[in-house]
């Protein structure tokens, strides 16, 4: 994905230098410590079988198609194998994190504005931990444990820093060339680095099939059919949904190693790296946007990045990976940082599509504006600057032109399609105080304009990972005034915990209307899979007898106070038909039943 000359991320690690089809290894994907795995197959009789950290061929690995692989307190995931012939690291999530890095992350809530670098030392072969590597940052000195594990104290951004200011780590470890990683942002927090050492240096090509991709716009969702969705308001029921799209559980990518840490771009990619997608997410969104930026443009960049890699899993850009992991892709490396991974935290799962069946390829780039400053040295690769300053947009490859007078006067660098990555900063620190939702409509769906609705490219809409089903009331037989609990099944198929949820409900009946009780709308957490959810329902006392529909719901808390409002995303809705029964006590002590 181009963008701009500040999203360095790549680790110059050296490669394996003997790849063989039918090559596997399972690395821990925080902290790249070697697994033992059991992989099993899926699609056939196959014996199971065990795999480790170094890449070993295993009989017949390419004809066993889909396979679970699972590790002692790892999540397990689905793939499928035999789809290219590059050696394949599988990286698993972990149940929880490292001590070491929990301990630091309490240590960092305590002062905000300090700064680390943490992370492990491996070897790139095989994976095992390298001890007594120094460190060298900023004239700070840090030496891995028995374990690879490194920690350094920095000093604190100053209060004169630019977003874009860098710094650079060195690396020395026995037997190892040095190693070198330049680009590493200037933020207050905690940044991770997984630094891997050892075999040749792979060949890097300048211009290859992704790079031609990135500049021609070949391949970048041009033939996405539109077809968008209104968002409107409350009430709950009449807000239009987004669309429900469970994303795909992982992402195949090209490195240069085994380690899956040396970024390549198509034809310099040697090995397949399998990710789970949320891992993928937040191992790029820190390369691609700036870590130090406003925490709404990070959320919106964040649907940007994970849909754009989405949609390359429908549409693989080569046969051993679905995407490459450098600028003629998507940068994706071995680092993260505290600030991209909380702003990822709050969208799990959420991409954009235009037709409802897959992700769109949600283009971005570092500057939209459709003014080619002459003095400022920037590449403007926009082909039709026909919008002009003060807008967005490239309408010969079918991206509308858009009123964006946050980046008038700015000289364009890059592509002009999609998402503006400075135009999202510019949004959220601007004095509307943009939040991301409106963002991410404002540069897919162009929500802001006369009618509300984009055109063109200009109409892709946001999903869900979520859906709620069989909402039922206990008791089924009230009478008004009472309290009923509303119980549902919701489904989480994000990959990562949705922890900001609202559950909202309401009752219907033909004469009477939506009936709602804000005050028990309740916050949840919800975790991958399905799970039994519930929240309790206060009918008023003047509440007509008869049959009511009952509706259960999901919203994202987007304006994050704690209660349903138009500022949140509506992601999921359940109707029961006439689950709810109210009935008048005094008439049907008469000896008349309530009309239903």
């Amino acid at each position: 994905m181009e963008t701009r000359r500040w999203c360095f991320a790549v680790l110059c690690i050296a490669s394996v230098s003997s790849a063989h089809a039918g090559e596997l290894a399972v690395r821990d994907a925080l902290t790249g410590a070697p697994l033992q795995a059991i992989v099993r197959p899926l699609d056939d009789a196959a014996p199971a079988f065990v795999a480790d950290g170094q890449l070993r061929q295993y009989p017949a690995v390419t004809m066993l198609g889909r396979v679970r692989v699972e590790a002692a307190a790892h999540r397990p995931v689905d793939i499928a194998l035999g789809d290219g012939d590059a050696p394949t690291t599988i990286l698993l999530d972990p149940l929880g994190e490292p001590d070491a890095y929990e301990r630091l992350a309490r240590r960092a809530a305590l002062a905000p504005q300090a700064r680390w670098l943490q992370g492990f030392t491996r070897d790139a072969v095989d994976g095992h931990a390298l001890a007594g590597v120094d460190i060298a940052i900023e004239g700070r000195h840090a030496r891995s444990d028995e374990n690879g594990y490194f920690e350094v104290e920095l000093d604190a951004v100053a209060a004169d820093a630019k977003a874009t200011d860098t710094t650079m780590l060195r690396a020395y470890a026995n037997d190892h060339a040095e190693l070198e990683r330049r680009g590493i942002a200037r933020i207050a927090g905690v940044q991770r680095l997984l630094l891997a050492f050892g075999g040749d240096t792979a060949a890097r090509s300048t211009m290859e099939l992704g790079a031609r991709d990135r500049a021609n716009g070949v391949g970048d969702g041009l033939v996405d059919r539109a077809m968008p969705v209104m968002r409107t308001v409350l009430p709950m029921v009449e807000a239009a949904l987004a669309p429900a799209l469970a994303p795909p559980e992982t992402i195949r990518v090209g490195y240069a190693d085994a380690a899956c840490t040396q970024s390549c771009c198509t034809g310099s990619c040697t090995h397949t790296c399998v990710l789970p997608l949320e891992t993928y997410v937040r191992r790029g969104l820190d390369s691609e946007w700036i870590a130090s930026w406003n925490t709404q443009s990070l959320r919106a960049g964040s649907i940007a990045y994970r849909s754009y890699g989405a949609s390359r899993v429908a549409h693989p850009i080569n046969a051993n990976f679905d995407i490459c992991s450098s600028a003629c892709c998507q940068v994706n490396d071995a680092g993260t940082s505290s600030s991209t991974d909380t702003a990822i935290a709050r969208t799990p799962g959420l991409m954009l599509t235009r037709g409802g069946s897959e992700a769109a390829s949600a283009e971005y780039s570092a500057e939209n504006n459709s003014w080619d400053d002459p003095g400022d040295g920037l590449a403007c690769s926009n082909v039709d600057l026909s919008c002009g300053n003060g807008y967005a947009g490239s309408p010969s490859v079918g991206w509308p032109c858009l009123t964006d007078t946050v980046g008038a006067s700015h000289g364009c660098f890059g592509h002009g399609r999609g998402m503006s990555q400075w135009g999202t900063q510019r949004w959220a620190i601007d004095a509307s105080a943009r939040r991301w939702p409106w963002i991410v409509d404002h540069y897919y769906n162009d929500n802001n304009n006369a009618t509300g609705a984009g055109s063109g490219q200009r109409t892709a809409v946001m999903t869900s990972p979520l859906d709620v089903s069989a909402a039922t009331p206990q008791p089924a037989s009230i009478a008004p005034g009472a309290t009923v609990r509303i119980g549902a099944t919701a489904t989480n198929h994000a990959g990562a915990t949705h922890a900001h949820l609202l559950i909202g409900a309401s009752l219907y009946r033909s004469g009477v209307g939506y009936v709602d009780d804000p005050a028990h709308d309740t916050a949840l957490s919800l975790a991958t899979g399905g799970h039994a959810i519930a929240r309790d329902f206060h009918t008023p006392p003047t509440l007509a007898p008869g049959s009511y529909d009952v509706l259960l719901s999901l919203y994202l808390d987007a304006d994050e106070d704690g209660a349903i409002s138009t500022a949140d995303l509506p992601l999921a809705l359940v109707t029961s038909a006439h689950a709810l029964q109210v009935i008048d006590d005094r008439i049907f002590a008469s000896g008349f039943e309530p009309t239903p």
